[in-house]
């Protein structure tokens, strides 16, 4: 552990505890992972293919259809 880690460290404790769990939190949001659009893309792809083989191509979806499907599919054990 360099300098800076444990000056931030020793800052840290000299904190309450509200303020130390806003650190936290910060520190939560800065390192989590970053978002997979690529993955994200593929299952919305995905979900339009198996959509369109149920329904057909040319089948309009409204909202209230989508929200509908999403509770079908949210349902089922998984």
């Amino acid at each position: 552990m360099n300098a800076l880690e444990k000056q931030i460290l020793d800052k840290v404790r000299q904190l309450d505890t509200p303020q130390q769990e806003r650190v936290l939190e910060f520190l939560s949001a800065i390192t989590a992972p970053a978002f997979d659009w690529d993955k994200w893309l593929l299952n919305v792809e995905s979900f339009q293919s198996q959509l369109k083989a149920k329904y057909g191509e040319r089948h309009y979806f409204g909202v209230q259809d989508l929200l509908d499907e999403l509770r079908e599919e949210t349902s089922w054990p998984q």
